[in-house]
């Protein structure tokens, strides 16, 4: 058999380049290539942070579009109209029921009705004017106070419904504490019956 000698493995190349001392930077042939990097991202701004001024859409893109307000504005156009309604008309009728009201208290708690005539102009403002308050006012208060109360829950002008449902509510209140100001500012000798 022949004897086939074993193969020797080749000595390692060594680098004969001149190696960097510390603190030395190696000269630019020495520089081992590296692939390109990609462009890094720029950092985005934290929404935590208090110096990021990005718009939320920006940094949330998930967010729902911002919904119109319409209905809690006219929820409160309308509350709002409600109240200057009330108040218009319980100054007139507080006006026109001032004489009544007096009559009353110096008749001793009774209106003589044959005393008002007809064509008393304090008596049918009077009329009609409750009659306007308690149907027009009620039905638009009734309409303000639902409208705002679905702008709230669908978030579609939230604070223009809570407002609205607020004045709905203290429309009567504030129109009522209006209607017997003006009454009894209007009729002083109720007070000095009462004196």
């Amino acid at each position: 058999m022949s004897h086939i000698p074993p193969i020797e493995p080749p000595e390692p190349v060594r680098d004969e380049r001149p190696r960097p001392r510390f603190g030395e930077y190696a000269p630019e042939s020495q520089q081992q290539e590296q692939p390109p990097q990609p462009a890094a991202a720029p950092p985005q701004p934290s929404p935590f942070s208090a110096t990021s001024h990005t718009p939320s859409a920006a940094v949330f893109h998930n967010a729902p579009p911002a919904l119109p307000k319409t209905l809690g504005v006219v929820a409160f156009i309308a509350a709002l109209v409600v109240l200057v309604f009330a108040l218009v008309l319980s100054v007139v009728a507080g006006l026109a029921f001032a004489p009544l009201a007096g009559q009353m208290i110096t008749d001793g708690g009774t209106i003589d009705q044959s005393a008002i005539s007809a064509d008393d102009p304090g008596v049918a403002a009077f009329g009609v004017l409750s009659m306007a308050f308690f149907v027009g006012g009620t039905l638009l208060g009734l309409w303000a106070l639902v409208q705002g109360l679905i702008a709230t829950l669908k978030k579609r002008g939230r604070a223009f419904g809570i407002v609205a449902m607020a004045l709905a509510v203290a429309t009567p209140v504030i129109s009522f504490v209006v209607f017997y100001g003006v009454t009894f500012a209007s009729a002083p000798e109720i007070f000095s019956s009462v004196g």
